[in-house]
């Protein structure tokens, strides 16, 4: 039988008609079911995606994705994830000292495997894995060769210059040790008898002496005695000298005499010497009576005008006078100049710039130093020195910390470099920048010439970072030089975006078109600057 439908309906409207329930899905009316009235979802939304049934016996398939499986029992539905899920957390890839290797599965094994002289093991029931060394012999080590030559009995592991190697023992086969013998040592150690047990005494100065002498006797002697090391000497007799020179008849017998001790010259002796020497009796008796008139007084009394060379008798000398060559003899003279010793290294005069110099008036005459305002004086008489000192503490630590600097208002940035033009930076609230000192309006575009130095005044723009950019719109740093009103110096990167002191812009020569100033803090404080080239003009 026909149904009759509302007229005109809405989408999702429902008509119930003999026990059955239609909606009207905007296009149809589609049967629901008897029981309408229940609470269902009619859409499905995941991470991606929505779904939509478009009939009512319409179905929604739950599929699983990567490593999760679904299943339907009865009526419900279980997501269960792989083996090996992507919760673990595994090393995907294993790195060694040579080589590497990746999982080809999420189950895949890593075999840890004992190498040469190693060895591995898990004990049972446990989760722990164990590296062993092996035991090895001597010749494991890379350094030692005992495969080439194998080692026999009794000898000792040597350093042939490239490895350790089986060689014999400098002890003859074991049977003592290097320190109880020279066995072994080269040269320069047994040549040192402080590496020796039983050394021999070592002979020092401080071990020899001379002893009284004895007893005259003979021809005399000297001797030595090899246990207390002391020397003696034996003077000879009278009769010993005339044995002496009883075969020699030449000067070399007046010699032995000469040394003889004036307790043996006798007679005698002289008589001996006399025809030796063919001097006269009346020669010595001359010589006697010459040197008893020279005695000790006598010697004391000769004056310096005795020396050929010396005149003292024609101007005889007053006192500090001193002895001065005249061309034929040193004569009495005074010093000249009136200050100081002729033969001293000295100033008679201290020159003081704008002042007069200052003369010493005597040889003893004393130059006194004063300490005046801010000094301090302290002298060292072992050293002969004397140290100046300032007293002054404190002082100008900034260019702004002088005084003259502060009461005549100067600013160093302003002096710090000549530039081409010095422009007045202010600003229209953070509208724009304004150069009132060169030009008109807000923002203006400001024409500088390559090659040449233009100067930014920045100190009234508080609160306005004034920053150089190229036609990029970023930071331009070169040739850029920020001087602060204390004198601080910047350069590059580090004199962008100041708000006081002059900004030196050294613009290179080799620059053209269309850069920008801008601050950094307001994005409508933006204006050009034009770079003309000169040399393209």
């Amino acid at each position: 039988m026909a149904i009759n439908f509302p007229n005109n309906p809405n989408a999702n409207d429902a008509f119930t008609s003999g026990g059955t329930t239609w909606q009207y899905d905007g296009t149809a009316w589609n049967i629901v079911s008897e029981e309408f009235g229940r609470n269902i979802f009619a859409n499905f939304s995941g991470d991606t995606g929505t779904a939509t049934p478009t009939v009512s016996s319409d179905t929604l398939i739950v599929a699983g994705g990567s490593n999760i499986t679904t299943s339907v029992t009865g009526k419900t539905i279980t997501i269960n994830g792989q083996s090996g899920g992507l919760t673990q957390n595994v090393f995907d890839t294993i790195v060694a000292d040579e080589g590497s290797t990746t999982a080809a599965s999420i189950n895949d094994t890593l075999n840890v495997l004992g190498g040469t002289n190693i060895s591995t093991s898990i004990a049972t029931d446990t989760d722990n894995l164990t590296v062993n060394m092996d035991s090895h012999s001597i010749d494991f080590l890379s350094d030692v060769d005992t495969t080439s030559s194998p080692p026999s009995t009794g000898q000792v592991l040597k350093w042939d210059g490239a490895k350790w190697a089986p060689g014999a023992d400098a002890t003859t086969g074991g049977a003592g040790t290097d320190a109880d013998t020279l066995d072994g040592f080269d040269g320069s150690y047994y040549l040192d008898y402080n590496n020796l047990n039983n050394k021999p005494s070592i002979l020092t100065l401080s071990s020899l002496s001379v002893g009284v002498e004895n007893t005259p006797s003979g021809n005399g002697a000297i001797s030595y005695d090899n246990t207390t090391g002391v020397f003696k000497f034996t003077p000879p007799t009278a009769s010993g000298i005339g044995a002496l020179t009883a075969e020699v008849n030449d000067l070399s017998a007046a010699v032995v005499w000469a040394n003889v001790p004036d307790a043996n010259i006798t007679q005698s002796s002289v008589t001996q010497h006399q025809a030796a020497l063919s001097i006269t009796e009346s020669q010595i008796s001359d010589l006697q009576s010459y040197l008893t008139s020279v005695s000790a007084s006598n010697l004391n009394a000769i004056s310096v005008d005795a020396l050929s060379d010396v005149d003292t008798t024609t101007s005889a000398p007053s006192t500090d006078d001193v002895l001065q060559w005249n061309g034929s003899n040193w004569v009495p003279g005074t010093v000249s100049g009136g200050a100081g010793e002729v033969n001293q290294n000295a100033f008679s005069s201290i020159a003081v710039s704008g002042y007069g110099n200052i003369e010493a008036d005597s040889k003893t005459d004393t130059l006194t130093f004063v300490a005046g305002t801010g000094i301090s004086l302290a002298s060292n008489v072992g050293t002969d020195t004397i140290t100046i000192n300032s007293t002054v503490t404190g002082g100008a630590t900034a260019f702004t910390g002088l005084t003259d600097v502060t009461s005549a208002g100067l600013n160093v940035g302003l002096i710090y470099e000549p530039a081409i033009a010095m422009l007045r930076v202010d600003n229209d609230g953070t509208a724009a920048y304004t150069f009132n000192s060169h030009y008109t309006g807000n923002n203006p575009t400001i024409v500088v010439l390559a090659g040449t130095t233009i100067a930014f005044d920045l100190s009234q723009i508080s609160g306005h970072p004034f920053q150089i950019q190229d036609p990029t719109s970023s930071p331009y740093n070169t040739g850029l030089v920020h001087v602060a009103s204390n004198g601080t110096v910047s350069t590059g990167s580090s004199a962008q975006e100041k708000v006081d002191g002059v900004l030196y812009w050294r613009v290179p020569e080799s620059i053209s078109g269309t850069y920008r100033y801008q601050c950094t803090s307001h994005s409508s404080m933006v204006g050009s600057i034009t770079v003309k080239r000169l040399s393209v003009i």
